[in-house]
């Protein structure tokens, strides 16, 4: 007779068994899911670009200004006297040296009376001479020497006003300079006050612009500036003034740079005057390469040390044609120079390295 083999208890092991398989197959898949591997599908939808290392160097801060030139100085020849043109020496356009004659009035009888008051002077003083031996012998008071005296005083006055009246007559140039123009001609009557010529010394060149409030802070006297005129000369001058008060209306102040020896006599001229600065850290880089970020901010888009994208904001210190000078750039910094323009701030990317060119950036 065959033994009874009880089956309860095996298939309540056998499903203990199979409980714990499927919970140990079940946190295997979970764990797994968990911590998914990346498929070279997936690492291929991350954006590449191009990066590249940048050194910072020093460069010299600029300030551009436009402003007009000027003569050293100017002025407007009077006559000093009354009379008619009887000679004009100088005419527009001419040089003078200081003290030169322009011109010559007709000096009608002042050479005469100053003949006679020549004589009359010589008298006088004779007369006060002797009065004053009489005075000393006492054969005469003192009010007959003081009115001997005062004889002789008014006698030279007299001729000195004569010469003066005479030496007005011709018209000289207080300095040295170039006549821009003649207001007289032969046989011009003129007066006291009358204008003769417009007289300009341009013996310096001065460009007068001005600077806003913002940028006047780093200017100093003595600071070089090289001045460009639109006829294309380019000269080289110094800081001469900073003004002390700003425009009311237009919050700049008056700045004056002086060009010595200028080879270009112009007054009125545009002139367009860089003036250099100090020193600083800087990059130089494309300008193809900055943007304005939602705030308005300009910048470039560097990457961060997990290849993040990010946006450095940036102050331009000066421009050539090949490119720009900035400051704000960390030294060393990681600068997107290809695919920018596809990327935003904080999205993964996967950076190519590229060795800095001058011609490297494509700006997309």
């Amino acid at each position: 007779m065959a033994k009874h083999i009880p089956t309860g208890p095996i298939i309540a092991v056998l499903m203990v068994i199979g409980a714990g398989a499927w919970l140990y197959t079940g946190n295997s898949d979970e764990v797994a899911a968990e911590t998914p591997e990346e498929t070279p599908a997936e690492r291929s939808l991350v954006p590449k670009v191009q990066a590249t290392v940048l050194n910072e160097s020093s460069v010299r801060r600029t300030l551009e200004l436009n402003g007009v030139t000027q003569p050293a100085r100017s002025v407007s020849v009077t006559s000093e006297a009354t009379g008619r043109v009887i000679e004009v020496l100088k005419s527009k356009g001419d040089r003078v040296a200081a003290n030169e004659v322009i011109a010559r009035l007709d000096p009608q009888d002042l050479e005469a009376r100053l003949r006679q008051a020549r004589a009359y002077q010589e008298q006088t003083r004779l007369e006060y001479e002797g009065a004053q031996r009489l005075r000393n012998e006492g054969l005469q008071n003192r009010a007959q020497a003081a009115a001997a005296l005062t004889q002789y005083e008014q006698a030279r006055a007299e001729l000195d006003s004569l010469e003066r009246s005479l030496a007005n007559t011709s018209i000289r140039a207080p300095f040295a300079g170039v006549m821009d123009s003649s207001a007289i001609e032969i046989g011009t009557y003129v007066r006291p006050g009358d204008a003769i010529a417009e007289l300009y010394d341009f013996s310096e060149l001065k460009v007068i612009g001005n600077v806003p409030e913002a940028d006047v802070g780093p200017l100093r006297l003595g600071q070089q500036a090289s001045v460009s005129l639109l006829t294309g000369e380019t000269m080289s001058g110094t800081i001469d003034y900073i003004g002390a008060v700003a425009n009311p209306a237009t919050r700049t102040f008056e700045v004056e740079i002086v060009v010595e020896d200028s080879p270009k006599q112009v007054a009125g001229a545009t002139a367009t005057a860089v003036v250099q600065l100090d020193q600083v850290p800087a990059h130089y880089i494309s300008p193809a390469l900055l943007n304005i970020n939602e705030a308005g901010k300009l910048g470039v888009k560097t990457l961060a040390e997990n290849d993040t994208v990010q946006f450095s904001e940036l102050t331009i210190i000066r421009s050539d044609t090949g490119g720009v000078w900035v400051s704000g750039i960390p030294d060393q910094a990681r600068l997107i120079v290809v695919g920018q323009g596809f990327v935003n701030t904080g999205e993964e990317v996967d950076p190519i390295m590229v060795e800095q060119e001058d011609n490297l950036a494509a700006g997309l």
